[in-house]
């Protein structure tokens, strides 16, 4: 942690607020600029002596989480500088459910655009929530099923369809299964992920590699997969995240110019 850096980064956002802004009255007698230490303090509901420590960069001062969220709301601080803050400190700024409404209407556009490529969007749980057309031609419609069953690893070890697409299903289950520790991790206290490993710890190739203490981030992935009516298909799948960290853009590309085709 710089914590040299740190307190300089704060000090500077904080001297460029508006004290208007928070309802608080600027005399001719006030010299501060921006907010004062104790303002910052009392808006973000923490100590002032948190802020102080901070800004003054002492040894051994590192804020929780909590602390760091609050400070960033009263700064602030856009998703780039809380990332950046955190980055300071050395902690990991918690993923987000909510994507704005400009950034998913440009990802649902770019998902659109990669057909006759399979393409989706999914959510921080790795739970499908939009799709294209080639990903209903390849996969079927999903607009029926819960969000459990849209959730890409439920699908993996609870879907019969998608274990008879795969020649190859224990290599690919044996990747989700690292990639669905390696999420698990990062939000340990989530529900709706406690959900999915309840309903996917029975199965023995998911037992076998969640006992291997194997980790694995999204990455390309190929694919080769036996659809009935559209017989061998070859595919990489490329994962895009988006800034916030709360979406996914997943993409199947053709190939072959065999499987282009079969997806027009």
């Amino acid at each position: 942690m710089n914590e040299k850096v740190v307190g300089h980064f704060l000090t500077y956002k904080r001297t460029m607020l508006n004290p208007a802004d928070f309802g608080i009255e600027v005399t001719s007698r006030r010299r501060v600029k921006g907010l004062r230490r104790d303002e910052v303090a009392d808006l973000a509901h923490v100590s002032a002596d948190w802020v102080t420590r901070l800004e003054q960069g002492r040894p051994g001062a590192t804020p929780s989480v909590a602390v760091l969220l609050a400070l960033s709301r009263t700064l602030k601080l856009t998703t780039a500088e809380q990332q950046y803050l955190f980055n300071l400190i050395g902690a990991k700024l918690p993923t987000t459910i909510e994507t704005d409404s400009d950034s998913l209407a440009y990802l649902t556009a770019l998902m659109t655009q990669q057909t006759p490529n399979v393409a989706a969007i999914l959510d921080q749980n790795l739970t499908i929530s939009d799709w294209n057309s080639s990903f209903t031609k390849v996969y079927g419609d999903l607009s029926q099923q819960s969000a459990l069953a849209r959730n890409l690893f439920w699908q993996t070890f609870r879907s019969p369809k998608l274990r008879r697409l795969m020649p190859d299903w224990s290599t690919y289950a044996a990747h989700r299964t690292a990639q669905f520790r390696q999420l698990y991790s990062t939000m340990p206290e989530s529900k709706f992920l406690y959900d999915v490993f309840t309903a996917i710890k029975a199965d023995s190739d998911f037992q076998r590699t969640w006992q291997a203490l194997t980790t694995q981030l999204l990455r390309p992935l190929p694919l080769l997969l036996d659809h009935p009516d559209l017989g061998d298909l070859y595919l990489t799948e490329i994962p895009l995240q988006t800034v916030t960290q709360s979406s996914y853009l997943l993409v199947q590309v053709a190939n072959d110019v065999a499987t282009s085709k079969k997806l027009v």
